[in-house]
């Protein structure tokens, strides 16, 4: 159980991470917002094209390690009705093959992104000039949760004798 613990553990942190990301786009929207409609109406032409980029930037964040956080709990989009019409050692089967072909998925992913940092490094933002390899390492870091959490979830089902059908959906999210 310590290894699900320090999954969870992880996740967690990963939450408040991702929480503080939304505000961080939040408040870089709130103020592009006032710079042009508020701020022009008093008169003062103020340009801030930085917050349009780096809110990007923590939306891209916030997708990739959201979708990590998802995997924990199966979150992500799926075709459940096929697995729960099926007889049940069918259904299991064709579970665990989803969730191989989703693994080997997010492998290939977590290899690619890393091949785009070689770009990253090369590369700077448009606005901000911070090397792109802050926003690309989002993908192999989201990926290599997917991975992390997807097989902690398949380890939990197996170890608990959950049915691979539902593991994680019935979970309240910590």
């Amino acid at each position: 159980m310590t290894l699900i613990a320090a999954v969870d553990t992880l996740n967690k942190l990963i939450r408040w991470v991702i929480a503080a990301f939304v505000a961080a786009m939040v408040v870089c929207t709130l103020w592009q917002v006032a710079v042009r409609f508020l701020l022009t109406t008093f008169g003062w032409t103020v340009s801030a094209p930085w917050t349009e980029e780096l809110a990007r930037y923590f939306m891209i964040w916030i997708i990739f390690l959201g979708a990590g956080l998802a995997c924990r709990h199966a979150q992500l989009i799926a075709l459940e009705i096929v697995v729960q019409r099926l007889p049940s050692a069918m259904g299991k089967v064709l579970r665990y093959l989803a969730i191989a072909a989703s693994v080997a998925f997010y492998v290939l992913m977590l290899y690619l992104g890393m091949e785009f940092l070689e770009f990253g490094s090369i590369e700077s933002s448009p606005v901000l000039g911070i090397p792109k390899n802050w926003v690309y390492w989002s993908m192999p870091i989201g990926f290599g949760l997917m991975i992390l959490n997807t097989l902690t979830l398949t380890y939990e089902a197996r170890l608990r004798n959950i049915d691979i059908r539902v593991a994680g959906q019935s979970e309240e999210v910590n």
